[in-house]
């Protein structure tokens, strides 16, 4: 089923535009304004599909995570909003340059700056961007060797970059957004009060745990790698639940769902041959889909 599924790109995408129409589908808002942002979901799937791709993360042929990741798109679906969107951007942008400063030393610099103006423009967007400024510091320092002024500078093209849309909100006479560059959060942790986190959670977890306690036993092709890769995005993983969980901001679970994606490709890709790993990745996206399914029904009974 697997392969069947995520071998062939044609076939992944199919799959992952199928699922986020259904999401779509049981929501029950067809503007266009929702459309789009689901569109821009399954692209920003593709793009992690091609990244993992581009920099061999997974050392296998697979379209598991384009899949993946639009199956637990079912987490922000039901309130998808521009920042979802824009901390899956973050994401994808600091993934790729601290890969591809890994594979150029010499311009980590460079690639560190770039990032600081990326999330200049994300804060920019939206004021809660910065809070993705510690994991990504992480992601840069496990990718390879970074110096301490390379963040310093980081940080600095960040301020500047805010700076200069305060100076731009000023100048256009529009003091009042400038207080809005300033983060705020609700810490409203009745958000996790939802049936969607207590029916997926839960199985996601479990499987991260069997395959974390399966990870000697793969065959990866390149096994240091890899298995420096899986530890890599564990930990990523790990930050991004710890901001969700201490914030309450669920924007921030787009970047939970793309290392959860990447760890799980792994889970999948590697036994794809094995029937219980086959009936694991069906169920975890038939309980995607029954779970909002419930969520919506829920809602309206209410």
């Amino acid at each position: 089923m697997i392969k069947l599924l995520t071998e062939k790109k044609s076939s992944a995408l199919l799959v992952a535009a199928v699922i986020l129409t259904y999401y779509g589908f049981v929501v029950g808002d067809n503007s266009m304004g929702t459309i789009s942002k689901l569109i821009l979901l399954l692209v920003e799937g593709l793009l992690l599909n091609y990244l993992c791709f581009r920099f061999g993360i997974l050392g296998m042929r697979t379209n598991l995570p384009l899949v993946i990741f639009c199956t637990l798109g079912v987490l922000v679906v039901p309130q998808i909003s521009l920042g979802d969107l824009i901390y899956g951007a973050v994401f994808l942008g600091a993934f790729f340059l601290a890969f591809e400063s890994s594979e150029h030393q010499e311009l980590s610099g460079a690639y560190m700056i770039y990032f600081g103006v990326l999330l200049g423009v994300a804060q920019s967007v939206n004021a809660i961007s910065i809070l993705l400024m510690p994991p990504v510091f992480v992601l840069f320092m496990q990718a390879g060797r970074r110096r301490p002024r390379h963040f310093i500078l980081s940080v600095i093209y960040f301020l500047m970059v805010s700076a200069a849309y305060a100076g731009l909100l000023f100048v256009m006479e529009l003091e009042h957004k400038i207080v809005q560059l300033i983060p705020v959060l609700t810490f409203d942790y009745s958000v996790f009060n939802s049936i969607l986190f207590k029916l997926t959670v839960p199985f996601i977890v479990g499987s991260l745990i069997v395959h974390f306690l399966s990870l000697g036993r793969y065959s990866f092709r390149y096994p240091n790698k890899s298995k420096i890769v899986n530890y890599t995005m564990l930990f990523q993983l790990i930050l991004s639940v710890f901001l969700v969980l201490l914030t309450a901001e669920l924007d921030i679970l787009v970047y939970t769902i793309m290392a959860a994606s990447v760890l799980l490709s792994f889970a999948f890709g590697y036994k794809q041959q094995n029937f219980f790993v086959n009936a694991s990745f069906v169920a975890i996206i038939c309980i995607c889909l029954v779970s909002l399914y419930f969520f919506e029904i829920l809602i309206l009974s209410h």
